[in-house]
């Protein structure tokens, strides 16, 4: 999908509601979260921000091809609006019928046909769950573990990292997934020495935990090379994978562990 055929599929279920519930309730079936857990407005919340950048990001965009902003009205704006957490609390009632004019899904529509050579590859939804779950695991073994504090919360702030990424993907695709790469490799080099020394001190279960979650990092640089190639007369000539495998390579000899 590109930018804003995004929009369009948070905006089409968005529509689609009918239940009267609080905005919260009704933002989190269409991002397809769990509604009891003790984090949902939090997860909500983040979502929102992510939908609201999503418009903004958009409508540069659309800017850049020579689209006035006038020609995204009402659709962008009204979705911005009610993309507030500021209303989470209200009733989908009150605001259902501002958003659901067909004029409003027209702009999205036709900003999607504007933007359609800037498509990129969709993540299997199979794939996508298995590697939230994958770091929900590790996040719950981490707590069970024993470990220095340095190291627990290094491990933490890295799977968070991908964690929060992964939430927004279906919002934004895969540009704050690599922004999250960028930001992990950045720490395994900043804070490799250290690292390194607390690596050769930990146990081996503390030493499998790191070496899973660094799996778990190059599994999801490898899941973005596959959905955005940048090539040059047929070659690859960046990776995600290859950028940051060698960050995290020295970590994964006890992944049997």
């Amino acid at each position: 999908m590109n930018p804003a055929a995004r929009l369009l599929s948070i905006y089409d279920p968005l529509i689609r509601q009918q239940k009267d519930q609080t905005m919260t309730n009704t933002w989190a079936v269409v991002f397809d979260l769990e509604i009891n857990t003790p984090q949902l407005e939090d997860d909500v919340t983040s979502c929102l921000v992510a939908v609201r950048q999503q418009i903004d990001f958009t409508r540069m965009r659309l800017t850049e091809h020579g689209v006035p902003p006038e020609l995204t009205s009402p659709g962008f704006d009204r979705l911005k609006n009610v993309a507030s957490p500021g209303l989470l609390h209200s009733s989908w009632n009150g605001h259902r019928g501002n958003i659901q004019p067909p004029e409003c899904r027209q702009g999205f529509a036709w900003a999607a046909w504007v933007l359609r050579d800037e498509d990129e590859g969709d993540m299997p939804p199979a794939d996508l769950a298995a590697l939230r779950e994958e770091i929900a695991s590790l996040e719950q073994t981490l707590q069970n573990t024993e470990m220095s504090p340095f190291l627990r919360d290094f491990i933490r702030r890295q799977l968070h990292t991908i964690r929060a990424a992964l939430r927004i993907y279906g919002i934004q695709g895969t540009r704050p997934v690599k922004d999250a790469l960028q930001k992990v490799a950045g720490a395994y080099t900043v804070e490799r020495t250290r690292v390194e020394a607390e690596h050769e001190t930990a146990s081996e279960a503390a030493q499998s935990v790191l070496a899973k979650a660094s799996d778990a990092i190059k599994k999801t640089a490898e899941v973005c090379d596959n959905l955005e190639k940048v090539t040059k007369f047929g070659e690859e000539v960046w990776s995600l994978a290859k950028s940051v495998g060698p960050l995290v390579l020295p970590y994964l000899g006890k992944l049997g562990a």
